[in-house]
């Protein structure tokens, strides 16, 4: 990967992160500035999915410390946020990839007090005030999706993606909590949803 931006080019001209013979020229330090200065519009959302699939791999390598792996996550995190405001208007998939990263993040990095990316109970928090619909509604439709209309189906597999992520850290989160008793119904869920 060449640069995120060359001194010469301008938002726009070309998508700053497109891989040039798969090297990397700019330090993570430059590419935290970059992406936090850089505007959701200045490129394409699927510019902004490419950044995020980057650092995700970024993240996953097991040669980089560990701080620098949460480094990478957070970089990937501000990606699906930026791809999102940059005309992604599926709000239930950037929930769903934001809930992969961080479970992926607290389970291979540990949970940090001082991280909310890696702090067990707000990401179910997150995650359920994403789902928008009562859990009794989502339940009766979840019993009819072979015969739901598509869009019905795919909210439903959406809901499904942005949940099962918890599965993986449920147990990590404290059992006097709310949050724990309020994600057990939805977790039991899963199975039944496409």
């Amino acid at each position: 990967m060449r640069e995120f931006l060359s001194s010469g080019d301008s938002y726009g001209t070309r998508d700053p992160w497109t891989p040039v013979n798969g090297t990397v020229s700019v330090s993570i330090s430059d590419l935290e500035r970059q992406v936090t200065d850089l505007p959701a519009t200045a490129t394409s959302p699927e510019s902004w999915e490419q950044l995020r699939d980057w650092c995700v791999g970024r993240m996953q390598s097991p040669v980089c410390s560990a701080a620098l792996r949460a480094r990478w996550g957070h970089l990937a995190l501000i990606a699906i946020s930026r791809q999102h405001k940059a005309g992604t208007d599926d709000a239930q998939k950037a929930v769903a990839d934001t809930a992969r990263i961080r479970a992926y993040m607290i389970q291979e990095l540990g949970v940090s007090a001082s991280d909310e990316a890696r702090q067990p109970a707000a990401l179910c928090a997150y995650v359920l005030e994403s789902i928008g619909l009562p859990i009794d509604e989502v339940t009766r439709l979840a019993g009819e999706w072979r015969t739901a209309p598509r869009e019905q189906a795919l909210l439903l597999r959406r809901l499904k993606n942005m949940l099962t992520p918890l599965v993986h850290i449920q147990d990590l989160v404290n059992p006097d909590d709310a949050v724990r008793h309020e994600i057990t119904p939805w977790l039991a869920l899963i199975p039944k949803l496409p």
